[in-house]
């Protein structure tokens, strides 16, 4: 299978990469990031084809989706409070790109494409553009030249996700508990979250890209709540930091008290046979990844201003 992954650089794009080259498929990762150097490759010398691309160039992404059979559109803008000031950013992104991404594929004849969306819980940018793609994907699935398969990933962690600039809970967690500090929560801790491991997550949305579901966006999660609190204590734990936890204001675009897990049970029916990796062994693995980082990144993005959610 040839299968072209638009963001194939990013932290989940990678995943997927990853599960796709594990299957033996033809891989082409098409990224502004895009590797230009050889065996300077984060998935190994010669596993990939890199192409430097951008998902607002219709007629490169026409050329470079020719003769796929899949295309996995990873691609985006992240954020939430961040793209406060970036509301044109966020729409030619992941609006605006998606839409070129959903055309070309079928101007190319590709069949199947993936397209991960988001919870609908809170209003800001980032939900209200994902979702706005999300809607748009219903359309050209009813158009019916192409099927596109929407997951709503929940709280993804892993290694190889980013410190930053957009704050996310694990990599801002690690980053203060590696250097003594309490970790910052916003409001009281006690939202929930539904985390799942970025392994997992690349394994299943392969497979459910080509499990032949037909219909609307369904949840991907573990299916399970914890709350910011137990995280938070969990990374306390798992790294020995003595200081605590510090809990400060919500951030703007999110809601105190809100409740997140996924329903997985069409996803169970979609793919039958579902695994997840242990929380806490995956979350050692994770903490082992970002204490191998050079120091400095890590002091320097523990000491940014804020809190996780």
């Amino acid at each position: 299978m040839r299968a072209v992954v638009v963001g194939g650089r990013g932290f989940l794009g990678a995943a997927v990469v990853r599960e796709l080259l594990d299957r033996g498929d033809d891989v082409v990762v098409l990224d502004p990031r895009a590797s230009q150097q050889g065996c300077d490759d984060q998935f190994g010398c010669g596993r990939v084809r890199d192409v430097v691309g951008d998902m607002l160039d219709p007629a490169g992404l026409r050329r470079h989706f020719a003769g796929a059979g899949e295309v996995y559109h990873m691609g985006g803008k992240l954020g939430t409070s961040e793209l406060d000031d970036a509301l044109h950013e966020a729409v030619a992104a992941n609006i605006t790109g998606s839409l070129h991404v959903f055309e070309a594929a079928e101007h190319a004849g590709v069949p199947t494409i993936f397209y991960p969306t988001k919870p609908n819980v809170w209003l800001n940018t980032y939900t209200i553009t994902k979702v706005a793609a999300e809607q748009f994907a219903e359309i050209f699935n009813e158009r019916g030249k192409v099927q596109i398969r929407s997951l709503r990933y929940f709280n993804a962690y892993g290694p190889g996700q980013a410190l930053g600039p957009v704050r996310k809970i694990i990599p801002f967690f690690v980053a203060r508990a590696l250097n003594r500090l309490p970790l910052l929560v916003y409001g009281d801790g006690e939202q929930t979250v539904d985390m799942i491991y970025s392994e997992d997550i690349g394994r299943i949305t392969v497979a459910f890209t080509r499990s032949g579901y037909r219909g609307t966006a369904i949840d991907c999660g573990r299916g399970e709540e914890m709350t910011v609190n137990a995280v938070a204590r969990a990374v306390n734990d798992v790294t020995g930091n003595p200081a605590g936890i510090e809990h400060v204001p919500m951030r703007r675009g999110e809601v105190e008290g809100t409740r997140l897990a996924a329903d997985i049970a069409p996803l169970r029916r979609a793919l039958r046979d579902i695994r997840f990796a242990d929380w806490t062994e995956s979350l050692t693995r994770t903490i082992d990844w970002y204490a191998a980082l050079d120091p400095a990144r890590l002091a320097a993005a523990a000491g940014a201003t804020g809190a996780a959610a």
